[in-house]
């Protein structure tokens, strides 16, 4: 995969509205990549696919249709398609700053 596991600030698990550790959920995401294309490898690179397009939002609360990771490289946030054979880690105060820094 295309980043490192120390990188990892949040997982969504796919047909979950919350993420893996229950601290955020879809809506969090959303606002933090509203319309930001999915990074396929380490160089940034994006195959046009957004973070939009991995939530379902027609039910009474937005899932995610697909696995996907948050990652803090370098002072940048990004959003990946998870590989399933990787394991959890908890979610990181990193995102809560970010996440508080983007409210703001």
């Amino acid at each position: 995969m295309s980043y490192k596991e120390n990188e990892v600030v949040a997982k969504y698990t796919k047909g979950n509205h919350h993420s893996d550790c229950g601290e955020y959920n879809v809506n969090d995401l959303l606002e933090m990549f509203d319309e930001a294309e999915i990074t396929v490898d380490e160089y940034g690179t994006t195959d046009g696919v957004t973070v939009n397009d991995c939530v379902d939002q027609s039910l009474n609360f937005p899932i995610v249709t697909k696995d996907l990771v948050v990652t803090s490289e370098c002072d940048d946030m990004f959003c990946y398609v998870r590989d399933n054979s990787e394991i959890d880690v908890p979610c990181s105060l990193e995102l809560d700053y970010e996440f508080q820094q983007q409210s703001e």
